[in-house]
């Protein structure tokens, strides 16, 4: 497998961890904006990404299933990605799980609208319809309720992109057990799907980028882009790092 499968020519095409040149580093695929809780527009990430230089881009705005406002938020950025020839434009969502099996909190037609579907963690279900709470949780429970969401993403849910694996542990904790980033991506690869490198979580990126070259999943590169200024900073990371093929 040299790059991911994929018989809709709208969405991204990933590629494996080795097999990433230095061109394919230059994405944006996962940004935010003021239509939830980023700071600009989409007319000002689009102008700020092709002043970077980027070549795709990925709108993957927070959704839930009651979301009403996605068609507006695609029209508004179909109606403007015209204008800028040089950037490849995707319209996407960061939707998070709800159980074990790999429910989603997003509607079918916002689904069906989308290019990218980015799943995450941002919550951990209680199974009475509520969530736990994180700060009576103990580091283990945390990664491992957190695991077990993400592995039924990846076995059963409808997304693209595992995205920022681990991220609620890391953000609280500041660590995620390497056997279950070993897990995730060997799961990933076998089902075909991304795995994201987000430079906003990790918190170790050169050990996660070292179980990258030995597990060699596809990959999603995603600065989790909140205001202007991130636009591009995981791409700029990687290059830093080292990372892709000249």
């Amino acid at each position: 497998m040299d790059a991911q499968r994929n018989t809709d020519p709208r969405k991204p095409l990933f590629s494996r961890f080795r097999d990433l040149s230095r061109e394919q580093l230059n994405v944006e695929l996962q940004v935010h904006t003021s239509w939830t809780d980023g700071r600009a527009t989409v007319l000002e990430v689009l102008q700020t990404a092709s002043e970077r230089g980027l070549a795709e881009l990925a709108f993957t705005e927070h959704v839930r299933e009651e979301t009403s406002w996605f068609p507006d938020f695609k029209d508004e950025i179909l109606s403007a990605a015209p204008r800028f020839d040089n950037l490849r434009v995707y319209v996407g969502c960061e939707t998070k799980a709800m159980d074990d099996n790999g429910s989603l909190d997003v509607s079918q037609s916002v689904l069906d609208a989308c290019d990218i579907v980015l799943g995450v963690v941002h919550r951990l279900p209680d199974g009475k319809g509520g969530y736990l709470d994180f700060d009576k949780l103990s580091f283990e429970e945390t990664a491992e309720i957190e695991f077990r969401l993400s592995m039924g993403m990846i076995k059963n849910a409808p997304i693209d992109v595992l995205a920022h694996p681990g991220g609620m542990s890391l953000r609280r904790h500041g660590r995620f057990p390497e056997h279950y980033f070993r897990a995730l991506m060997t799961a990933t690869l076998e089902r075909g799907i991304a795995i994201e490198i987000n430079s906003s979580y990790l918190a170790d990126m050169p050990a996660f980028l070292a179980l990258c070259g030995e597990i060699n999943p596809f990959v999603s590169i995603g600065s989790d882009a909140h205001k202007l200024s991130e636009l591009g900073r995981c791409r700029d990371q990687l290059i830093e790092l080292g990372v892709g093929r000249s």
